[in-house]
């Protein structure tokens, strides 16, 4: 009986030993990424990069990128059903990402796409790689609240140390160089910490969750970006609308459905009010119907983005491309877009707009519809996990970030964007909503 007790634990050493080796693996390789994502090998040098060093990139970078892939390609392969499955479930976003490859073909500058779209693939395989091992979605929710909470007391640091460079005229910097960067960080942070507090399994992660939340908060606050204060209160609003309906019930659903139905039924009285001038109800809802000029950048953009609407520029192949090429040198003076400083724009400040001009639209259409896929997933396991309200706040937190990074695509330019930290975050979130797990919050492929 021992000798048989005995032949079943050595079987059964090397599977537990091989388990271990891919948890450790999986969560290095999260925090790491995460922090790679988030902070980078330069903190603070967006305040100070010239076009031409975004230009050349980092070599550091091009360094630690691969090193992660290679991690993440072993994670895929350990976790090979789970990868295959999780990379059916977003085989749309897939063959968007391998789009952007093939726009090597007919790109304007080959040489920055394959370049440009290699750190796509590369931030890819990661996330897959990262999704394929999670084995808890509480764990895996607790991994991003720790990686981002110290990303805010980095910031709150830099702040305090380096004024001169973290603090602007117009808001907080902290180590990103602009106050929109650093508040769509703490946008994000807020949804990860108040999505993990309502998850908690007893009143110690409660607190550190509320901890988070409240350091997080004040970070945005002093960002003074009201962009993304505005949209994580939305989140949250929904977020908390979604709790009540789950603890409250069905009639409380009507009820919710009811309030929504009047307003979008007044949105519509107003725009039939004004004649259908679109413009005249943005300016009842917003004090700049320019968005601070972005409307003649949009116009920019999409004019643009015409010359080629079916396969776009190539990816990465429009801004960024050297002040001899810039897309802005030729235009003439007199606007503010063609007096500004050649290489000081990098981006359409509007997501779809910006992906539009590197793929095209079919395939822009393909990404958001992606996203909203990924986001539908998450939402339908936020409400239909069962086995504690931990795995319910994770898929909740992936449904209300998913959320938030279409609608922050509104006026910055971050969607299928190679290095955009949301963009990074998104990619990981919507593969790890193609996880699905039980009510242990284990799937069979993670056993």
């Amino acid at each position: 009986m021992s000798l048989a007790g005995n032949s079943l634990s050595i079987s059964t050493a090397p599977r537990a030993a091989r388990t271990d080796w891919i948890a450790r693996a999986h969560d290095a390789l999260l925090i790491g990424y995460l922090l790679f994502t988030f902070i980078g090998t330069h903190p603070l040098a967006a305040a100070t990069a010239t076009p031409e060093e975004r230009l050349a990139g980092s070599p550091l970078d091009r360094l630690l990128l691969p090193m992660m892939t290679v991690i993440g390609l072993g994670l895929i392969w350990a976790r090979r059903e789970a990868a295959w499955e999780t990379a059916r479930a977003n085989r749309l976003l897939l063959a968007v990402v391998l789009f952007c490859q093939a726009s090597l073909i007919w790109s304007n500058y080959p040489d920055l796409t394959l370049r440009r779209a290699m750190l796509l693939l590369f931030v890819t395989a990661i996330s897959l790689g990262l999704a394929a091992t999670i084995k808890d979605m509480r764990a895996f929710h607790a991994r991003v609240f720790q990686a981002l909470v110290f990303v805010i007391l980095v910031n709150l640091a830099a702040t305090a140390a380096f004024p001169a460079i973290a603090v602007t005229d117009i808001g907080v910097a902290g180590i990103y160089g602009q106050k929109n960067p650093a508040g769509m960080v703490a946008m994000i942070a807020m949804i990860v910490c108040v999505t993990y507090a309502f998850g908690a399994r007893g009143a110690g992660e409660a607190m550190v969750g509320a901890l988070g939340a409240a350091i997080s908060f004040f970070f945005l606050v002093i960002t003074r970006s009201k962009t993304s204060l505005g949209l994580t209160l939305l989140a949250l609003a929904i977020g908390f609308l979604f709790w009540l309906t789950q603890r409250l019930g069905f009639r409380f659903a009507l009820l919710a459905l009811a309030g929504i139905a009047l307003l979008l039924a007044g949105l519509t009285g107003l725009v039939v009010a004004s004649d259908f001038d679109f413009q005249k109800v943005l300016g009842a809802f917003v004090a700049d119907t320019s968005f601070t000029g972005r409307d003649e950048l949009w116009g920019f953009a999409w004019r643009s983005a015409l010359q080629n609407p079916w396969f776009g520029h190539g990816y990465g192949a429009f801004w960024d491309v050297g002040a001899v090429n810039d897309p802005l040198a030729k235009l003439e003076p007199g606007t503010w877009l063609g007096d500004v400083q050649i290489g000081i724009i990098n981006q359409a400040h509007n997501g779809y707009l910006e992906l539009f001009l590197h793929i095209g639209i079919p395939m822009t259409i393909a990404a958001v519809c992606a996203v909203f896929v990924a986001l539908g997933r998450a939402t339908g396991l936020a409400i239909t996990t069962r086995g504690g309200a931990g795995g319910q706040a994770a898929y909740g937190m992936i449904a209300l970030t998913l959320m938030l990074y279409l609608l922050h695509n509104l006026t910055e330019a971050t969607l299928m964007m190679r290095g955009a930290p949301f963009a990074n975050l998104a990619l990981l979130l919507c593969f790890a909503s193609g996880r699905r797990f039980g009510a242990d919050r284990m799937s069979r492929h993670a056993r």
